[in-house]
């Protein structure tokens, strides 16, 4: 997973209990120098090209798929695996775990899928 800066600095304050506070994605103005489209906001964060699956502001994007491909079934079984954590998540809160106990535990256990780097550098090749 990429997620960028930001992100990855909330979390890993959320993951080492450093704090708790509210994850704010920045903005930039993107100005496109037309007359016909005003300047718009986007997220700041680097969309990261070369991750399979990066996060991209308030979305994560999936490109593991080919361009010829439908990714309609790949979606279908990437949002079953979601809800079924999220419904695992959800059934420990209501037992009384505090949420952001279970998050810092699931943080700290997967944290090594993070990985924020350029998948292009040769170093990364290796």
């Amino acid at each position: 997973i990429q997620w960028g800066v930001d992100i990855t600095f909330y979390l890993s304050h959320l993951k080492e209990e450093k704090g708790e506070g509210e994850y704010i994605p920045k903005l930039k103005t993107l100005d496109l120098g037309t007359h016909e489209v005003l300047p718009f906001e986007v997220p700041a964060e680097d969309r990261n090209r070369t991750s399979p699956f990066p996060y991209g502001g308030a979305r994560f994007e999936f490109r593991a798929v080919g361009s010829s491909q439908n990714v309609s079934m790949v979606n279908t079984v990437l949002n079953t695996i979601v809800a079924e954590k999220f419904a695992e998540f959800a059934d420990r809160v209501d037992a009384g775990e505090d949420i952001h106990d279970i998050a810092r535990e699931t943080l700290n256990e997967h944290w090594k899928v993070v990985f924020n780097g350029n998948n292009y550098d040769e170093e990364m090749q290796q």
